[in-house]
């Protein structure tokens, strides 16, 4: 008999070490993870002017794909995921062929906000860090990854990223069956949510 798939949802602010979590919780689960990172349903935001842009609203991403691609992986059927740049703001003509395994953990800041998404978690994790924290890992982040000023960084964390995790994603901790101190090292939160999988209810 085969053991239930263990599905993991990882939610929390930007900047708050969610992709790294995941990362690990892949490499940890017996017989293999998908990696399901939201941030890959972006909507394309082709010819949009960047002032008008906010990537940080539950509507920029593509969430009845987001629930087709996890149905389908869940039904063991290998998913054509889209690639988003993050320099133009567009989604890729290429896309990224993800193939079903065992367990799947997602990650995003939206991970728990939709109920058709939750509805597929079998743990459920919040990682919680005060917005000084966040601001100051995205600064480290996008200067490094992706070319950004500070001044831009700060910009676009106090325009859109801030208040839209105010709205929308701080009430989402509400749905998690771990909310974890995001400043605590990785390994820890990780071994921490380890515990919670293999021993429910601890």
């Amino acid at each position: 008999m085969q053991p239930e798939p263990i599905v993991v949802g990882i939610a929390g602010p930007s900047g708050s070490g969610k992709t790294t979590l995941a990362r690990l919780i892949v490499e940890r689960l017996p017989g293999g993870a998908v990696l399901f990172p939201l941030d890959a349903y972006y909507r394309d935001q082709a010819g949009v002017a960047e002032d008008a842009l906010n990537v940080d609203d539950p509507a920029a991403f593509e969430h009845h794909l987001i629930i087709d691609h996890l149905n389908q992986l869940r039904a063991g059927v290998a998913v054509q995921q889209p690639i988003y740049d993050y320099a133009t703001h567009t989604r890729a003509r290429v896309r990224r062929t993800v193939n079903p395994l065992p367990n799947l953990v997602v990650e995003g800041i939206y991970a728990l906000y939709w109920p058709e998404v939750r509805n597929f978690f079998t743990t459920s994790v919040f990682l919680s860090l005060d917005h000084t924290m966040c601001l100051e890992r995205r600064i480290e982040r996008d200067q490094a990854e992706r070319s950004r000023s500070r001044t831009a960084v700060v910009y676009h964390y106090e325009r859109s990223v801030r208040p839209m995790y105010d709205k929308h994603i701080h009430p989402t901790r509400d749905h998690a069956t771990l909310v974890l101190d995001a400043r605590a090292p990785a390994d820890l939160l990780a071994a921490r949510v380890m515990r919670s999988i293999e021993s429910p209810g601890l």
